[in-house]
């Protein structure tokens, strides 16, 4: 596995058999933890300290990562609040990862906005770092997390027609998924609004969909986004929210088309009524708190392979 001591910030790092095999350590965790309640017999008593930087809010992935990292074990210190952090006296983000990393934990796990800067330094802190959300870029463990719930749902990943619905431009989840569910064979395809429409390189091409409803009688898993108003500028959405819901809400009207075997997906926090309908989120079919859970067990993977953790098998 390429991970061991090494940073982990984009989707396109690893190779379809990484995957599998970081997907094989995510599934042993999950099924000896809902057997046992514990992975203690399983994991080497290490020492080894995480240190959370969340210059962005966060409640998933912070908390995914901080429970994954106690469940294997570990330690964590977090720095999740920047007004009480020497950022709000001036200090850039660059010198704050620096200064963590010359407290020497054994990884950096890190989210914040666009900032160039920042992104170099961890390239070059001494220390693994991993990705918790770079500004609009990537997430790259939440599209690990969102394939490793296809796999469990679905049954595979490769073949699967994969709709991501929404704010699509602004979206580092989206761009994670493209580049991770492409690479494992599945089909991607948006649908969202003009001012939405993703400018990336690597979208050109993708198919799209105009009509909400053609696009969910083609898919079989469909991934709702949020719209990150924090990452717009001044000029606005372009069309108010309630043209936004009449047109991209994925409601029952939506469901009555989709596949019955299909299933719905969101990286969260999902507002309800604008890109989900209550009824959608209580559909079975509806699985955005099996991401949740994927969450937990795929990112304890992987911090057990950048670690190097002694894993034994069941």
């Amino acid at each position: 596995m390429s991970l061991l001591k090494s940073s982990f910030l984009s989707s396109s790092q690893l190779s379809n058999s990484e995957v599998e095999e970081l997907f094989d350590r995510a599934q042993l965790f999950k099924n000896e933890f809902e057997k046992k309640g514990t992975l203690s017999h399983l994991v080497k008593t290490t020492e080894a300290v995480v240190a959370l930087v969340f210059a962005e809010p966060s409640t998933r992935t912070r908390l995914s990562f901080q429970m994954a990292a106690y469940r294997l074990g570990l330690r964590t210190v977090t720095l999740d609040n920047p007004s009480v952090a020497s950022l709000s006296k001036g200090e850039t983000l660059s010198d704050t990862i620096r200064n963590v990393a010359a407290m020497k934990p054994d990884v950096i796990v890190t989210r914040f906005n666009d900032d160039p800067e920042a992104e170099e330094t961890l390239k070059s802190v001494g220390c693994p770092a991993i990705s918790g959300g770079i500004g609009a870029q990537e997430h790259p463990t939440q599209a690990l997390s969102d394939a490793f719930t296809i796999l469990q749902n679905r049954g595979q990943v490769k073949g699967e027609k994969v709709l991501i619905v929404g704010d699509v431009l602004h979206s580092r989840v989206a761009n994670s998924n493209l580049l991770l569910l492409q690479k494992m064979g599945a089909e991607i395809a948006y649908c969202a609004p003009d001012e939405f429409v993703p400018q990336q390189e690597q979208w050109k091409g993708v198919k799209s969909f105009s009509s909400l409803e053609d696009g969910v009688k083609w898919a079989t898993v469909i991934m709702g986004l949020r719209v990150q108003r924090e990452r717009h500028s001044s000029r606005g959405l372009g069309l108010s929210i309630a043209e936004y819901r009449e047109r991209y809400r994925v409601g029952g009207d939506q469901l009555e088309v989709f596949a019955k075997d299909g299933i719905l997906l969101h990286p969260g926090p999902v507002i309800r009524g604008v890109e989900f309908s209550d009824y959608v989120m209580s559909e079975p079919r509806c699985k955005v708190l099996d991401q949740v859970t994927s969450g937990v067990f795929v990112r304890a993977a992987l911090l057990s392979f950048v670690l190097g953790l002694e894993v034994q098998s069941a």
